[in-house]
C-alpha cells in the first residue's frame, strides 16, 4: 500500500478505484515533505540548541495550566495551531516536567495519521523552546517505558482471565501510541542516546530517531511468544508501511515518488538500508506468525478428528470438548486474519495450509465402524504385555513429544547454537538451516529489495551481511540479570510444564557464553534431588536439535564423572554415582547420549563386577534396559549383556541385598512373559448404563438420566440387574456425587418401587456384611455405603429406625451381649480398629442435623452415650485423625455435649439411660396390656369431644407426616436451582411425553391404592356386620336394661361425672376430660395413690372397677406427664395466639403510619388524627 493513513484520505487510497491513487500518492508526497522539514527542525535543535524567544512571556498560571489540560485533552490538529501559538507565547519554563508527563495522555488521543503529524509539529515547537535534556531525552525515556512488554513474572502471577484481559488493554493502549511514537523517531523528536545503538554499535547512526524505533519495535516482537503483538504491526504498518519497509508487490515506494519531484534521496524520510533493517525484522516476526498458524491448523484438525471419532463413539460430543474446539477455532480465525493481513502489508505470502487427508471432517460419514483405536491396541497388546519400550502412554509422550523451539522462537535465535557451514571458494555462508540439511527452501526472511541492490557492491554486501549477523545477536541476547534468575529457577522446575516453558526462554536468551553456564548448571545438580534428572534429561533434548554443544557439553561432563568415580571406587559416592549412572540413562531414553557410551559404561561396570558397580548396574538398567532392550538397534547387544551379567552373578558370591537389587532391576527391565489383563466385556446396554451413571450424572442432568433409565426396558433381568449393580455399588462413583444418585434414587421410586425397596436391603446388607468380614481393603467401599445410607435418608428412602439400627449395631455388633468393654477383644472389632468411629461421624455427618429436636433429639442423646463407652474401649489415646473427625462431628451436632473420659462415669450413664428405657418399655406395655380408657373425675361430653378433637388432630398430624414423608428432608440450593435450570432446558415434545409419562403412572398409584382401599373397606363392613349382630343378640336378651348411647363404652365415667357435677360443678368443669385423680379416701393419704377405672366385660355386661396406683408407679408418672404436657402446648398455643394478634396489630399501625406520613400527614400516640 502506498498510502500512510488510517483516515478517511489513507481509506481512499486503499480503495479500488483507480483515480484515487494520484490524489493518494500526492498526499504522501505531501505527508513526506513535511515530515522532512519537521526532522530538519528538530535536528538542528539537537545539534544547535535551542533558540531564545524575542520579546516578553506570559506567565499567567490560568494559561500555562490551560495549555497543559489542552496536551492531555488531545494532540491532534484540531488543537495544533493553538499550541503552537501558546508554546511561543507562554512562559512555560516551570511547567516542564509537567507537559512532559502529559504528552503521553495526549498522544493517546491521535488515532489518525494526520493527528500524528500534527501532534509532532505541536511538539517540535516545544523541542525548539526547551533543552534537549529538559524535554526531549525525558520524553524519549518515559515513552519507551511506556512501550515495552510487561515482565513475564508480572504476568504468571495473574490468573488466565487477568491476564487476556491485561493483554488486551495493553495492545488496545499501544497500537495507538505506537503510531505517534513512530511519527516524533522518524521526525528526530525522539532519539537513542548516542553510543548505545545496538544495530550499529562502533559509530552513531545518521539518524539516532530511527535507531530508538527499531529498538523498541525488535524488544516488542522479539519477547512475542503468543503473537498478541501482531494488531501493534499491523496498525503501524497501515499508518507507516511504505515510510519504514519501502516498495511491495511492484508498488513504488516513498523514495521513488520522491526522485520523481526533484528530491534527492539523501533527503529522503528513511533511506533504504534501514527499510531493509525494518523489512527484516517485520518478515522474521511474519514467519514466526506463519508457523504459528499452520500449528494451530494442524491441531485444529486433530481436535476435530478426535470430535467425530467420539461423536460416533458415543452419539455426543461432551462439553469440555466441544468448548476446547470452540476456543482452538476461535484462535485459529484470528492468528489467520492476523496473517492475512500482515501477508498483504509485506507483500510475503502466507505458508500454505495442508489438509490431512487422514483427518474426517465434522460433517462427513464416512468413518470405519470396524477400525479400531492405534492407542488401544498398544495398550493391550504392548504396554501391558512389557512389548513396548515404555511403560505407559504417559512415558512415552514424556519423551518422545518434545517442545520445537522453532515453533515459538525466532529462528535468528536459534541459528546461534547451530554449526555454520564451512565454505573454501569465498562465497557468501549458506543459510544456517540449509547448512543442516534440514530442508532447501529459500529462507522467508529475504528481502528482494536488499538483494537486489546489495549484489551490485561488495561492499554494501558485506555490510548487509554484518548487519544480519548484528540483528541475529541483538535477537538472542540478553541480560546477565536475567540469565542468572533462569539457571537459580532450574530446580523449582518439576513438571513437564515448567520444563519446557524454561526450554523456550533459554532459547530467548541464546548465546555461546549462556549454554556454557547451562550446561555447568545441569551437571551441579543436587545430589538429593534425583527427581529433577527427567526433566533436566528433557531440558537438554529439547535444546539439544537446535544447540548440539549443549547435549555434547552435558554428555562429555558426565562422562568424565562417571570414569572420576571409577577411579574413586573406595570412596564413598553412593548418591553422586546414582545421579551420575541415572541421568546417562535418561539422556539414552531421549537419544542424547550415544549409544557407545553407554554400552562403555555397562562395559567398565561388567568388568569389575563388584563393590559400587553391582549398584551401577543396577541404575542402569532400572533407568534405560527396558528401552535399550527393546529398541531395534541396540536390542541384541543389550542381551548380550544380560546374559553375561546373568553368568557374573551366578559364578560369584554376593550378599542378599547386592542379589535382591541385581534381580528387581533385571525383571524391571526384561519382565517375565505375560497376557494381557482381560478387560471385562460388557454389553452395550451394560456400557451406556454406568456410561449415565459414572460420566454424565452430575448437578443440572438429574433429570436427563432419569428419563434415559425409565426408558430401560425393566423387565429385562439383565438390564433390572445391571441398574441394580450400579444403585448399590456406591464406591464406584464420585463422593461428592452421592447425593445425586440419591436423588436418582428418589426419583425412580415412583415408578419402581420394588427395586428401590430392593436397593435399600442391599445397602443395609452390604454395612452388615463389612462389619462382619472387617476386610481393611474395603474400608473404603465401606465408608462411600455408609454416606449413601445417610443420603437416602435424607431424601426419605429409609425412616430414622434403619439409621439409627445401623448406629446402634455400628457401636456393639461383635461384643458380647452388646456392650463394649476396655480390653475386651473381639475378633470383627480389636481394640486398635478405630474405623467403625469413622463410619459412625461419617453417617451423622451426612444427616444428624436432621436429630436436632423431640423425640429424634433424645435418641441421639441416647446413643452418644452408649457411643461414649465405644470410644472409650478403644485403646487410648485416639488417633490424630479420627479424634479431630470426632471433634468436629460433636461440635457440629452437640457443642454442649462433652464426652467422658472415664468408663466408669459412662458406663453409670449408659446403666441409667437404660433403666430410663426399659421404664418407658414397661409403661408402654402396660398401657397396651390394659385395655382400659384413663379417665377422671371429668365432664363425659367434654371428655368424648375432647378425645373426638384429639382423634381428628391425630388424624390431620398423621397425614401431615405422611405429605411430609413424600419429601425429601432437606435439599440444598444447588438442588433446587438444579431443578428449576435442568428442567427449563428441556422443549415442549419432551414435556408432553414425560407428562403422559407421569400421569400413566399416576393412574396405576391409584389404581393400587384404590384396590387395597376396597379390600381395607370390604373387610370393615364384615366386621361391622358381626359386631352388629352381637349387639342385637345383646339388646334382645337385656331389654330391660337399655342404656344410652354414650353408656355402652364408659359408663363409669358417665356416673361419676353425673355425682361429680352434683357435689361440685365447678371442679368437674375445671379438670380435663380423662384425666386421672389423686384420692384420698378409704384411708389412704391423697399425695400417694391415683385412682384410674378399669373397664372390664363379663359376656354381654360391662363393669368397671377403680384402680389405686401410687404415684410414684410409671403408670402414673406417665399419665401426670402427658397431662402436664398437654396442658404446657395449650399454654403455649395460647401464648402463640396472642402473640401474632398483637404483632398484626402493630404491623397495622407502623403500616398505617407509614402510609400517612407518605401522604404528609403526622399520627400522634393515641390519637388517630393528623396534621399536614
Amino acid at each position: 500500500m502506498i498510502g500512510a493513513g488510517t483516515n478517511a484520505e489513507g481509506a481512499a487510497a486503499e480503495g479500488s478505484n483507480p483515480n484515487a491513487a494520484p490524489s493518494t500518492s500526492k498526499l504522501t508526497i505531501e505527508r513526506e515533505k513535511k515530515r522532512i522539514a519537521i526532522r530538519s527542525a528538530n535536528l538542528q535543535v539537537w545539534q544547535d540548541g535551542p533558540k531564545a524567544l524575542k520579546g516578553p512571556l506570559d506567565s499567567n498560571m490560568k494559561k500555562n495550566t490551560a495549555f497543559i489540560k489542552r496536551i492531555r485533552q488531545t494532540l491532534g490538529a484540531e488543537t495544533k495551531d493553538q499550541l503552537i501559538k501558546d508554546a511561543t507565547s507562554l512562559n512555560l519554563d516551570k511547567y516542564i516536567e509537567e507537559i512532559v508527563q502529559a504528552i503521553p495522555e495526549g498522544l493517546s488521543k491521535c488515532n489518525t495519521s494526520k493527528d500524528c503529524i500534527a501532534a509532532a509539529e505541536s511538539l517540535g515547537s516545544l523541542h525548539a523552546r526547551f533543552a534537549t535534556s529538559l524535554f526531549a531525552q525525558p520524553l524519549s525515556t518515559m515513552l519507551a517505558s511506556q512501550l515495552v512488554m510487561p515482565s513475564r513474572v508480572t504476568l504468571q502471577a495473574m490468573s488466565a482471565d487477568q491476564r487476556e484481559k491485561e493483554e488486551q488493554t495493553r495492545v488496545q493502549k499501544q497500537r495507538i501510541m505506537f503510531k505517534a511514537a513512530a511519527e516524533l523517531a522518524i521526525t528526530e523528536l525522539i532519539r537513542q542516546e548516542k553510543g548505545k545503538s545496538k544495530a550499529d554499535p562502533q559509530d552513531d547512526p545518521e539518524y539516532p530517531g530511527q535507531e530508538w524505533l527499531f529498538t523498541m519495535l525488535k524488544d516488542l516482537l522479539v519477547n512475542d511468544r503468543e503473537h498478541s503483538n501482531v494488531p501493534i504491526l499491523i496498525s503501524l504498518l497501515k499508518s507507516l508501511g511504505s515510510t519504514l519497509i519501502g516498495s511491495q508487490n511492484g508498488q513504488d515506494n516513498v523514495t521513488e515518488m520522491m526522485s520523481k519531484v526533484n528530491l534527492a534521496e539523501s533527503d529522503s524520510v528513511v533511506k533504504n538500508e534501514t527499510q531493509a533493517k525494518f523489512r527484516k525484522l517485520f518478515e522474521t516476526y511474519f514467519s514466526t506468525l506463519g508457523k504459528r498458524i499452520v500449528k494451530e491448523h494442524s491441531r485444529l484438525q486433530e481436535q476435530d478428528k478426535r470430535n467425530h471419532e467420539a461423536y460416533i463413539r458415543s452419539g455426543e460430543i461432551f462439553e469440555d470438548r466441544q468448548q476446547n474446539y470452540e476456543k482452538m477455532a476461535k484462535t485459529f480465525e484470528r492468528m489467520h486474519e492476523w496473517g492475512k493481513t500482515l501477508s498483504d502489508l509485506l507483500g510475503v505470502p502466507l505458508p500454505p495450509l495442508s489438509t490431512d487427508a487422514k483427518s474426517v471432517p465434522s460433517n462427513s460419514l464416512a468413518v470405519n465402524l470396524d477400525s479400531r483405536s492405534t492407542l488401544v491396541e498398544r495398550d493391550d497388546g504392548e504396554f501391558v504385555s512389557g512389548k513396548s519400550k515404555w511403560e505407559d502412554e504417559e512415558t512415552r509422550r514424556f519423551y518422545e513429544e518434545l517442545v520445537d523451539l522453532q515453533e515459538m522462537v525466532p529462528p535468528a535465535l536459534l541459528q546461534q547454537g547451530q554449526p555454520k557451514a564451512k565454505t573454501g571458494d569465498g562465497k557468501a555462508e549458506a543459510d544456517p538451516q540449509n547448512a543442516n540439511g534440514k530442508d532447501g527452501e529459500k529462507s522467508a526472511v529475504a528481502s528482494p529489495q536488499l538483494n537486489a541492490k546489495s549484489i551490485q557492491d561488495d561492499k554494501d554486501a558485506e555490510k548487509s551481511k554484518g548487519f544480519e549477523e548484528n540483528v541475529a545477536e541483538g535477537l538472542a541476547a540478553g541480560p546477565a540479570a536475567q540469565l542468572n534468575a533462569f539457571l537459580a529457577s532450574l530446580t523449582e522446575m518439576s513438571n513437564r510444564t515448567m520444563i519446557d516453558s524454561a526450554a523456550v526462554d533459554f532459547a530467548f536468551l541464546n548465546n555461546k557464553i549462556a549454554r556454557k553456564r547451562l550446561v555447568k548448571q545441569v551437571l551441579a545438580i543436587p545430589r538429593n534431588r534425583s527427581d529433577l534428572i527427567p526433566y533436566y534429561a528433557r531440558l537438554v533434548a529439547t535444546l539439544n536439535k537446535y544447540m548440539p554443544d549443549v547435549g555434547a557439553g552435558v554428555i562429555e561432563g558426565l562422562d568424565e564423572e562417571f570414569r572420576f568415580l571409577q577411579r574413586k571406587k573406595n570412596v564413598d559416592m553412593a548418591e553422586t554415582r546414582a545421579k551420575n549412572t541415572r541421568f546417562l540413562g535418561e539422556l539414552v531414553k531421549f537419544e542424547v547420549t550415544p549409544i557407545i557410551t553407554i554400552f562403555h559404561a555397562f562395559k567398565v561396570c561388567l568388568d569389575d563386577f563388584n563393590g559400587p558397580n553391582i549398584e551401577n548396574i543396577a541404575t542402569l538398567l532400572e533407568t534405560c534396559g527396558r528401552y535399550l532392550l527393546r529398541n531395534e538397534e541396540t536390542s541384541e547387544r543389550m542381551r548380550s549383556s544380560l546374559e553375561l551379567l546373568r553368568r557374573k552373578k551366578a559364578a560369584q558370591n554376593l550378599d542378599a541385598r547386592q542379589l535382591v537389587l541385581l534381580d528387581n532391576a533385571y525383571y524391571q527391565c526384561n519382565p517375565p512373559e505375560r497376557e494381557a489383563v482381560a478387560t471385562k466385556k460388557r454389553t452395550p446396554m451394560e456400557s451406556y448404563i454406568n456410561h449415565l451413571i459414572y460420566d454424565v450424572l452430575a448437578r443440572r442432568k438429574e433429570d436427563r438420566v432419569l428419563k434415559q433409565l425409565r426408558k430401560m426396558n425393566w423387565k429385562d433381568e439383565v438390564t433390572l440387574e445391571t441398574l441394580h449393580n450400579v444403585f448399590t455399588r456406591s464406591w464406584r462413583i464420585k463422593f461428592s456425587n452421592l447425593h445425586l444418585l440419591a436423588v436418582v434414587l428418589y426419583d425412580l421410586q415412583t415408578y419402581h418401587f420394588d427395586f428401590v425397596v430392593h436397593v435399600i436391603d442391599t445397602v443395609c446388607e452390604q454395612i452388615r456384611v463389612g462389619m462382619e468380614t472387617n476386610i481393611f481393603k474395603d474400608n473404603q467401599r465401606r465408608v462411600a455405603t455408609i454416606k449413601y445410607l445417610g443420603e437416602l435418608y435424607n431424601y426419605r428412602l429409609i425412616n430414622t429406625d434403619i439409621v439409627f439400627e445401623q448406629l446402634w449395631s455400628l457401636a456393639s455388633f461383635g461384643h458380647p451381649q452388646g456392650r463394649p468393654l476396655p480390653g475386651q477383644i473381639s475378633p470383627i472389632d480389636a481394640p486398635d480398629d478405630y474405623f467403625r468411629i469413622r463410619l459412625v461421624c461419617t453417617l451423622l455427618d451426612v444427616c444428624g442435623m436432621c436429630f436436632d429436636r423431640g423425640e429424634l433429639r433424645e435418641r441421639l442423646d441416647d446413643y452418644l452415650l452408649m457411643f461414649n463407652i465405644y470410644i472409650l474401649s478403644k485403646e487410648q489415646p485416639l488417633p490424630m485423625d479420627i479424634d479431630f473427625m470426632l471433634s468436629d462431628t460433636m461440635d457440629t451436632l452437640r457443642p454442649d455435649f462433652v464426652l467422658k473420659r472415664n468408663f466408669e462415669e459412662a458406663a453409670v450413664a449408659v446403666d441409667a439411660m437404660l433403666q430410663r428405657q426399659q421404664a418407658a418399655a414397661a409403661a408402654a406395655a402396660a398401657e397396651e396390656a390394659q385395655p382400659a380408657n384413663v379417665a377422671g373425675k371429668a365432664d363425659a361430653v367434654a371428655g368424648e369431644v375432647d378425645e373426638d378433637e384429639d382423634d381428628v388432630s391425630s388424624v390431620s398430624s398423621s397425614s401431615s407426616e405422611e405429605s411430609e414423608e413424600d419429601a425429601p428432608r432437606h435439599v440444598s440450593k444447588d438442588d433446587a436451582s438444579t431443578d428449576s435450570e435442568s428442567s427449563s432446558d428441556e422443549d415442549g415434545f419432551e414435556d408432553e411425553e414425560q407428562a403422559e409419562e407421569d400421569a400413566e403412572a399416576n393412574a396405576h398409584v391409584r389404581r393400587e391404592r384404590s384396590a387395597i382401599d376396597e379390600e381395607a373397606e370390604d373387610e370393615f363392613e364384615r366386621e361391622l356386620a358381626k359386631m352388629m349382630a352381637e349387639s342385637n343378640t345383646a339388646q334382645g336378651s337385656n331389654s330391660n336394661n337399655k342404656r344410652g348411647l354414650f353408656d355402652i363404652g364408659i359408663p363409669f365415667i358417665k356416673r361419676t361425672a353425673a355425682n361429680q357435677n352434683a357435689d361440685n360443678p365447678s371442679t368437674a368443669a375445671s379438670r380435663p376430660a380423662g384425666s386421672p385423680e389423686i384420692i384420698a379416701q378409704d384411708g389412704i393419704a391423697p399425695e400417694q395413690h391415683m385412682r384410674f377405672s378399669l373397664l372390664s366385660k363379663r359376656g354381654n355386661k360391662q363393669h368397671t372397677q377403680d384402680v389405686h396406683v401410687p404415684i410414684d408407679a410409671a403408670l402414673a408418672v406417665h399419665s401426670r406427664a402427658a397431662e402436664q404436657k398437654q396442658l404446657a402446648e395449650r399454654q403455649q398455643l395460647k401464648k402463640l395466639v396472642l402473640g401474632m394478634e398483637t404483632r398484626e396489630q402493630a404491623e397495622d399501625r407502623s403500616t398505617l403510619e407509614a402510609s400517612l406520613a407518605k401522604k404528609g400527614f403526622r399520627v400522634r400516640q393515641q390519637q388517630q388524627q393528623g396534621r399536614e
